[in-house]
């Protein structure tokens, strides 16, 4: 049942935020009126989820490894080697977006990892949960963002890089944190005279969801505890 008035609240939002409010809003306007509705959506959420999110054994040391250190530093480079999106208005309008970046964040995160991953994982296991929640992900930012193989693979990319982090960690607070900063970054550039070329940006999604990959793969091999890499049961 939670789940159905959480799916039915998503369907709800991206339909009302990508049409009705386009159609009489823009700019910064548009952005900081998305966000209260982002912000309604995220207390529905927590009320709904609050056990099954707070349900997540944290291992805060795995993110000190130096591999998952460099995935993070390779993924949050990409903003300021590529050109950069801005909405327009100058510094100000970007700073507004920029800093609903975190709303963002936590929406996304909230949701696409926290809720869905604890969710999925005891039933389907940590491929079926990450590949489910990217899928949906994907879904979801449709009419968000251009349908090109560079958007595909960089929501690909990034969901699995987060998800494998989310899940590794428990920490939410360190998905949100990246993808706050990732997006965010984005309206402040380009911060080169000469950007790289968008060929590129494939190259470093994926060298940065590589080294996430053996980060993961190396915790397996040191024989992580079980209840690091699942949520706990509950009665």
């Amino acid at each position: 049942m939670k789940l159905a008035v959480a799916a039915a609240l998503e369907i709800a939002y991206a339909i009302f935020t990508r049409t009705w409010l386009r159609e009489h809003l823009q700019g910064a306007q548009l952005e900081v009126a998305v966000s209260a509705c982002r912000v309604a959506t995220i207390v529905v959420y927590w009320a709904l989820f609050r056990e099954l999110i707070q349900s997540r054994p944290k291992a805060l040391a795995s993110l000190q490894h130096p591999l998952v250190v460099a995935g993070i530093a390779v993924a949050l480079a990409i903003p300021f080697l590529f050109q950069g999106w801005s909405p327009g208005g100058g510094f100000g309008t970007a700073l507004v977006f920029a800093l609903t970046s975190v709303v963002v964040g936590l929406r996304e995160e909230l949701l696409y990892r926290a809720v869905l991953i604890n969710l999925l994982q005891p039933r389907i296991g940590v491929a079926g949960a990450l590949f489910c929640s990217t899928a949906l992900f994907i879904v979801y930012h449709y009419g968000a963002l251009p349908v090109t193989w560079l958007a595909l693979t960089e929501v690909t990319s990034l969901s699995l890089l987060l998800g494998l982090i989310y899940v590794r960690s428990g920490s939410l607070l360190t998905v949100v944190a990246f993808h706050s900063i990732y997006d965010g970054t984005w309206f402040f550039g380009p911060f080169r005279a000469i950007p790289l070329s968008d060929q590129w940006r494939p190259a470093f999604l994926l060298s940065a969801l590589a080294l996430v990959v053996a980060w993961w793969r190396f915790g397996a091999q040191q024989g992580a505890p079980a209840d690091v890499l699942a949520p706990r049961a509950r009665g």
